[in-house]
């Protein structure tokens, strides 16, 4: 049976010594998604229990925070399913998408640093597919983050103040499975992306000014579902108003590397 310490059946994970959960001591703002725990996940009506092979309607936040992702109308929920290598996950199928029924408080908290792994796949060529993104539309809202894939079959990770900072990966081919990291500041001026443990690039170059923003955080679309599908499959979110360690990066890497399936 699966459960929080399984990624594959009957295959225990490597990362047991690290939980993402420490990321949030202090009282740090964010969310924690882990695909692999089913006692998080629920079907549409919030309260049954989630099953391989059906749609998921709710995910709990693990961090504490309660900023649990939902999506009401089935047509738009992703699937529960094993992957190909045994892991689980979940698949969006370019029409589904999930949304944090409110704000996170990064503007209420004054964040101004912020960090984000993710684990997924993408597996088709169209342009332009969002795997989280906080606010609804990054490009028209100060103080957002998107990362996604877009032309050239590239990865991307936007960081936004009141300026924007983009970062891409060079092309990498469907379908591909990747651990995505994306960390920067607003304050002190930088940001780093990376992919399976290396760095794409780093610079400091300015994200303008301000705070990040209380926004919703969706998930395998922009706004919930409402346009920018996903075709392809996430394993795990973490999302933290902090500015990781080399050390945090590296532990929260190979956890997610781990859910995902990816050798690092």
């Amino acid at each position: 049976m699966f459960g929080s310490g399984v990624n594959r059946l009957g295959v225990t994970n490597n990362s047991d010594s690290f939980s993402p959960s420490s990321l949030f001591v202090g009282g740090f703002k964010g969310a924690w998604y882990d695909m692999t725990d089913l006692s998080t996940m629920f079907k549409v009506d919030g309260s049954t229990p989630a099953v391989v092979g059906q749609a998921v309607g709710k995910i709990l936040d693990r961090s504490g925070n309660g900023q649990h992702l939902i999506q009401t109308t089935e047509s738009k929920c992703p699937l529960l399913v094993v992957d190909s290598e045994g892991n689980l996950c979940l698949d969006f199928d370019g029409t589904d998408g999930m949304r944090t029924a409110g704000n996170f408080p990064f503007a209420t908290n004054n964040v101004t640093v912020m960090s984000v792994f993710v684990g997924a796949k993408k597996e088709a060529t169209d342009l332009n597919q969002t795997v989280v993104e906080l606010s609804n539309t990054v490009g028209g809202t100060n103080g957002g983050f998107r990362l996604f894939c877009t032309s050239g079959e590239k990865w991307r990770a936007i960081q936004k103040g009141t300026g924007a900072n983009t970062i891409s990966t060079t092309a990498v081919g469907n379908p591909n499975k990747s651990i995505l990291t994306s960390v920067a500041s607003i304050s002190a001026p930088s940001q780093t992306f990376r992919r399976n443990g290396a760095v794409v690039l780093a610079n400091t170059t300015t994200l303008g000014t301000g705070t990040f923003g209380d926004h919703p955080l969706s998930m395998g679309a922009r706004s919930g579902g409402s346009s920018t599908n996903l075709d392809g499959k996430i394993y795990s979110v973490i999302v933290v108003g902090k500015l990781a360690s080399a050390d945090e990066i590296a532990s929260a890497e190979k956890y997610v590397a781990d859910k995902t399936g990816v050798t690092i």
